[in-house]
C-alpha cells in the first residue's frame, strides 16, 4: 500500500500530531483491502447485484413494504458512482447506479489507486479527476480513453473551472504546486508553498489556496502568508466537512472518540465537533452551527471524502453523533447556508453506522444517503418528499453523483 509522507508536522504540538495519526488511521481504514471486509459491508449487496456488466434493476425492486417510500424518481438525472464495488482484497471496480434508467453495473473505469490519499476522487466540470498512474482525469460519462494530467498522485480541484492544482513534495523542502487544464493543455507557473505545508493541500478556493499549516487551517496567495479561519485549530484537517471555491465547513471544538467493543466495529476512530461553521471566503461571512439538542457532536468526514454543501451553496448536509457515542452511530442532518437562520432538521430514516456517504443529486435539490436496510435513499430537501431504493448503500470510501447521459 502506498501511503502519503507525513510532511509538515515536525513543528505541530502533540494534540494535532494525535489528530494526524488518527486521520490517516481513519483513512487506512476506509481506503486499503483490509477496510473492504469491515467499512463496505453494504457493498457486498452490490457486488451480489452486479451479475454482469450492465445488469438492469428497478430502482424501487423488491416490492416495497409497508412503509417503504415510492421509488426514486429517473427524473434525477443523475448517476451515481461507488468505490469500491467488491469486497475482499482492495480495491475492485466501480459501482455505477444509473438512476435515470435504472441500469446498476461495474466499471473498471476509473481505476483508482488505494493508499493514504486525499483525495482520492473528485469532480472537475464533467470530468472525474483520481490517482491512478499519477494523477488521472476522464469524462464523468466513463466513456473514452483516461489521460494522465501528472505524474504526482497529490492534487486538488482548482477555483479556475477546468483546471486542479498538483503538488510535489520534496523531501522535507517545501512542497511545490502548480495547475493543469484538466481537458489538456499546458501547464501553469509553479509556486512554492509555505515550510510547514502539510499534504494533503484542500483545494484552490476564491481566497487563495486552502490549507493545513502548524496552526491550524488556513488560506494562501502566492506570494503572501497564510491567513487562518477563523477558530482553527492544529490538526483541523481532520475536522473537515466539505469545501468549494466558495465556502469551506469544517467543525470546532473537536475531540477525539472511538468506538466501544459493544460497537460492529470496534475501535473506529472519528471525531466529534461542538461547532459546525462554514466560512465564505469572498465575503468572510461565518455561519455557525451548534452540534443538534442530544446528540454526541458533528461528525465531519473528511475534505475531499463527502459531499455535504450542495451544488448551488445554498444548503450543507451533515452527521451528529447518536448517544451513547461508543456505538459509532450518526444521524443525517441539513441546514441552511444562505439566508435567514434556521436550526438543523433531521432527515427522515438516516441513521447509520460511521462514514457514511451522501452525495447531492445532479441538479442539487436531492439528498442522496444511506436510509434503513443500508439502502440508498434521496429527500427533497426543498419539498420533504423521501423517496427509495434497492441500491446498496453509502459506506464507500468514494461516492460522487454525475448527470446521467442525455439528463
Amino acid at each position: 500500500m502506498k501511503t502519503a509522507p507525513a510532511l509538515g508536522l515536525s513543528g505541530a504540538s502533540p494534540e494535532a500530531l494525535i489528530k494526524e495519526a488518527r486521520r490517516r488511521q481513519r483513512r487506512r481504514w476506509l481506503a486499503t483491502g483490509l477496510a473492504v471486509a469491515a467499512v463496505l459491508g453494504s457493498a457486498a449487496g452490490v457486488a451480489a447485484a452486479l451479475h454482469e456488466p450492465g445488469s438492469s434493476h428497478s430502482p424501487g425492486s423488491p416490492p416495497r413494504a409497508a412503509g417503504v417510500p415510492a421509488p426514486i424518481p429517473r427524473s434525477l438525472g443523475t448517476t451515481v458512482l461507488m468505490w469500491p464495488a467488491g469486497f475482499g482484497s482492495c480495491c475492485g471496480p466501480v459501482a455505477v447506479d444509473n438512476l435515470t434508467t435504472g441500469r446498476l453495473a461495474q466499471r473498471q473505469q476509473p481505476a483508482i489507486s488505494a493508499g493514504d490519499y486525499q483525495p482520492l476522487l473528485t469532480q472537475v466540470g464533467r470530468w472525474l479527476v483520481y490517482v491512478g498512474h499519477g494523477t488521472t482525469a476522464i469524462g464523468d460519462d466513463l466513456r473514452g480513453n483516461p489521460r494522465v494530467l501528472g505524474p504526482t498522485p497529490f492534487f486538488a480541484p482548482s477555483a479556475d473551472p477546468g483546471r486542479v492544482w498538483l503538488f510535489r513534495p520534496r523531501n522535507g523542502r517545501p512542497t511545490q504546486a502548480w495547475q493543469v487544464p484538466v481537458a489538456g493543455g499546458a501547464p501553469g507557473p509553479t509556486v512554492t508553498l509555505p515550510a510547514g505545508t502539510d499534504l494533503p493541500v484542500i483545494r484552490g478556493t476564491d481566497a487563495g489556496l486552502l490549507l493545513q499549516v502548524p496552526q491550524g487551517l488556513a488560506l494562501w496567495q502566492p506570494g503572501g502568508k497564510p491567513r487562518l479561519l477563523p477558530y482553527s485549530s492544529p490538526g483541523g484537517i481532520s475536522d473537515g466537512f466539505d469545501a468549494t471555491a466558495r465556502l469551506v465547513a469544517y467543525g470546532t471544538g473537536c475531540t477525539s472518540q472511538a468506538t466501544s467493543d459493544a460497537a460492529g466495529e470496534p475501535n473506529a476512530a472519528y471525531d466529534t465537533c461542538t461547532m459546525l461553521r462554514i466560512l465564505d471566503v469572498a465575503t468572510g461571512r461565518l455561519v455557525s452551527f451548534a452540534a443538534p439538542p442530544g446528540t454526541g457532536g458533528w461528525v465531519p468526514d473528511g475534505f475531499n471524502l463527502a459531499s455535504a454543501i450542495s451544488p448551488a451553496g445554498q444548503l450543507i448536509a451533515a452527521y451528529a453523533a447518536v448517544r451513547p457515542q461508543g456505538l459509532g452511530l450518526v444521524r443525517l442532518y441539513v441546514m441552511p447556508v444562505t439566508g435567514p437562520s434556521a436550526p438543523p432538521v433531521a432527515v427522515p430514516s438516516s441513521a447509520a453506522f460511521l462514514f457514511a456517504r451522501t452525495a447531492w443529486s445532479a441538479r442539487g435539490s436531492w439528498l442522496l444517503y444511506q436510509g434503513p436496510g443500508g439502502h440508498l435513499w434521496a429527500d427533497q430537501v426543498t419539498s420533504g418528499a423521501i423517496r427509495a431504493s434497492s441500491t446498496a448503500c453509502c459506506r464507500y470510501t468514494v461516492m460522487v453523483a454525475a448527470p446521467s447521459a442525455g439528463s
